[in-house]
């Protein structure tokens, strides 16, 4: 899953994004400045450099809707509806 983030507004894949349980996660950020990507629910967090993009990959193995938000900015990207198969 592709997301971005540039001049304070979130772009890609925004809104619910649903997700079987038990399935690989990756989400790809990018976005114009230095940034931490927050996966509530899952304690993951990464770093973005500014005018770079990261990647985590982890296994959706809880069930629920979680947020992923710029830790700094105070952004939603977007959420995670993980569900049962």
């Amino acid at each position: 899953m592709r997301l971005s983030y540039s001049g304070g507004q979130a772009g890609g894949d925004t809104g619910r994004v649903e997700v079987p349980l038990g399935s690989s996660v990756s989400l790809q950020v990018s976005g114009d400045t230095a940034d931490e990507v927050h996966v509530h629910g899952y304690g993951r967090y990464f770093d973005v450099p500014a005018g770079g993009s990261a990647t985590l990959t982890f296994t959706a193995d809880i069930p629920g809707v979680f947020e992923v938000e710029l830790h700094d900015q105070g952004l939603l990207l977007t959420q995670l509806q993980v569900t049962p198969k």
